[in-house]
């Protein structure tokens, strides 16, 4: 009976730490993404923060095929977007080509921390 106890213990031990590799490997951003929800009818959010510097935060918005999304930036200093990984700069409008969720960061390559307003729309 010892012996089984001692495998069990061993096979939990080796699947737990299985676990903790696959969690290590994982994409943090995908971890850290904050999905935008628009107020009940409207097809806009303004969403405020700080980046500290040299850091980034990203954001996720679901919209249809054949909508249109428009993304800006503010912010003082050089803070700048990327959309599904696509530099934008500051600002875009595109048509969505598909029914997705869309990945929006917002980049901070400023030498200090920086507060920034993005603003979605979604029509």
């Amino acid at each position: 009976m010892k012996r089984f106890q001692s495998m069990a213990t061993k096979g939990l031990i080796v699947k737990i730490f299985a676990i903790a590799v696959i969690v290590g490997a994982m994409d943090m951003t995908a971890l850290s993404q904050t999905r935008i929800r628009f107020a009940r009818g409207a097809s806009s959010a303004t969403v405020t923060g700080t980046l500290p510097a040299g850091t980034s935060r990203s954001y996720v918005v679901g919209a249809r095929r054949g909508q249109m999304m428009t993304v800006n930036v503010r912010a003082a200093g050089y803070v700048w977007l990327d959309i599904g990984g696509n530099d934008v700069g500051d600002g875009i409008t595109i048509e969505c080509r598909s029914t997705d969720d869309y990945i929006i960061t917002v980049h901070n390559d400023n030498d200090r921390a920086t507060r920034f307003s993005l603003y979605v729309a979604i029509n």
